[in-house]
């Protein structure tokens, strides 16, 4: 069977928006979060708003190239639910973005935690376990810190 000369171009249109379809979507569905810094320390600003009481804080730095420190919290929330959640904030966007896809990069247990992830200005914002309800409560308040420029 042979195809005739418009079938063969029909196919070949056909076959390259098929492979460039899903990655225009993704590229449209999955922006990239601006670079600003973020004053204050939006997890426990957050936090206090939503009535979650902060367990513990302790300095922590990620094994990250342009990573400059952020704080580890321990919450818990009056149903006796508890979360960790880990900030660090990075001296660029493209030191932020690279730690991003270093994450992103790992297949969901060959190395790769099990957690949440958003950005806030400098921040990468990471709350284990990834279902936690008390991150589900300070995810709108952190979302609206990322949008607000400092």
């Amino acid at each position: 069977m042979t195809l005739s000369k418009n079938g063969e171009i029909g196919l070949a249109i056909f076959l390259v928006v098929m492979f460039l379809l899903p990655c225009l979507m993704l590229g449209l569905i999955f922006e990239e979060a601006p670079y600003h810094t973020v004053a204050g320390e939006p997890v426990k600003e957050a936090a206090d708003a939503a009535g979650i009481s902060v367990v513990s804080v302790k300095g922590t730095l990620w094994n990250q190239t342009g990573a400059v420190g952020g704080k580890t919290y321990t919450l818990t929330d009056p149903a006796g639910d508890t979360a960790i959640i880990a900030t660090q904030a990075f001296d660029s966007a493209e030191s932020r973005d690279a730690a991003i896809r270093l994450y992103n990069s790992h297949p969901l247990g060959k190395g790769k935690p099990v957690g949440s992830m958003i950005v806030v200005g400098q921040y990468i914002v990471y709350a284990t376990p990834s279902n936690s309800p008390i991150f589900a409560q300070l995810a709108p308040a952190l979302q609206q810190a990322a949008k607000a420029k400092s």
